[in-house]
């Protein structure tokens, strides 16, 4: 039997993000999954595992509405995908818009999301 020791529960979502290195933006992407910690992005570009990055994720498609962003590390360069854990959510709104998005992409576990948010100072933003 597998045990599951992810520290937060992940949802999948269809949103579009880009990943951003130096200012510039590296990557365009749509998301598999997303958590409190990280995210999951489809893209056919590769990166190095431990590159820095700012991760923006558009609510709206990319029509100028909300986002959700965060500085980031990548952790897993895969086929098709790579991997980035938050470093630091950029901005109140931000970690707000990502604790919306992920409760309300968490189906019944949405108590367990509750408390996840709940329980990690680490996911309050820095202004």
């Amino acid at each position: 039997m597998l045990v599951n020791q992810r520290q937060f529960t992940r949802v999948t979502v269809a949103i579009h993000a880009e990943l951003r290195v130096g200012g510039t933006v590296i990557i365009h992407g749509n998301l598999q999954n997303v958590s409190f910690n990280g995210l999951l992005l489809r893209c056919d570009v590769t990166l190095p595992e431990q590159t820095p990055c700012l991760v923006v994720l558009h609510l709206d498609g990319g029509e100028g509405g909300p986002t959700i962003e965060a500085q980031g590390v990548v952790v897993r360069d895969k086929p098709n995908a790579i991997a980035v854990q938050f470093l630091e959510l950029v901005g109140q709104e931000s970690a707000e818009h990502l604790r919306n998005l992920v409760l309300y992409n968490s189906g019944n576990q949405g108590d367990l999301v509750e408390e996840e948010f709940r329980s990690h100072v680490g996911l309050q933003a820095k202004a």
